[in-house]
């Protein structure tokens, strides 16, 4: 009780103080800290839930009520879907991003970190695939699909690609209709693609989310890592000027 009353003050004056640079600086890094964490253990609740086959009941009812609505036209949909979290898709958009971020903007940063984080979101992908090593549902997908199932590759790779599409979109733009209307839109975009890999029958439910909560994991860091740079490089730029 005496360590909490102690901390009263300071807590009290976090809130109440004015608010500079400095102090949002870090309450930044600490809520990007708890979201993180927040990620890492959903991660590891879902991969604990999967290695004790608690998972089985969640997720043949969902794939049993994706497997029920199945028709010619919606499959197409959703292949055109699954394809946006394709490497090659990716990768396509990522060079025009970062030719626009690096030539057009000047943000060198901006351009490195993101392909930082879609380099590590495939490599940390492929290394949890081979440590859960998870085979993939039966019978065979309607796309082809290859390699573990745990986590989605699709769900997680789209998550932190297209999440730091929308956090570099809000930090190089105005703030305006456009700009909304295009995160809103990426953010559907990375839920669709997560739900198209259960109705292709190629991941189980649960890799899906385990797919969002690692890619979550990663991206929050990566966030973390650009909006330390950019805060040294505004103080460095102020001294400068001073």
């Amino acid at each position: 009780m005496i360590f909490i009353y102690s901390l009263k003050g300071p807590l009290i004056g976090l809130f109440t103080k004015k608010v500079t640079p400095l102090n949002k600086f870090a309450n930044y890094l600490i809520a990007g800290m708890l979201l993180g964490i927040s990620f890492f253990l959903s991660f590891l609740d879902l991969a604990e839930d999967m290695l004790n086959s608690e998972s089985g009941l969640f997720d043949q009812a969902i794939i049993s009520g994706f497997t029920s609505i199945r028709n010619p036209l919606i499959t197409e949909i959703m292949k055109l879907i699954t394809a946006m979290g394709s490497p090659i898709i990716m990768i396509i958009i990522a060079l025009i991003s970062v030719y626009f971020l690096f030539i057009v903007k000047k943000h060198s940063w901006d351009a490195g970190m993101l392909i930082i984080a879609l380099t590590g979101a495939t490599i940390m992908d492929w290394i949890l695939k081979l440590a859960f090593h998870r085979h993939r549902p039966l019978p065979p997908g309607l796309v082809p699909a290859s390699g573990y199932s745990f986590p989605s590759g699709h769900a997680m790779v789209s998550f932190v690609f297209y999440g730091m599409l929308i956090y570099l979109l809000l930090i190089n733009f105005n703030r305006s209709k456009c700009t909304y209307l295009s995160t809103f839109f990426l953010a559907l975009l990375v839920l669709a693609i997560g739900i198209s890999r259960i109705y292709l029958g190629v991941h189980y439910p649960s890799d899906v989310i385990a797919g969002y909560a690692a890619g979550g994991f990663w991206l929050t860091g990566c966030i973390m890592g650009l909006h330390t740079v950019r805060h040294l490089n505004s103080r460095e730029k102020a001294k400068i000027n001073e």
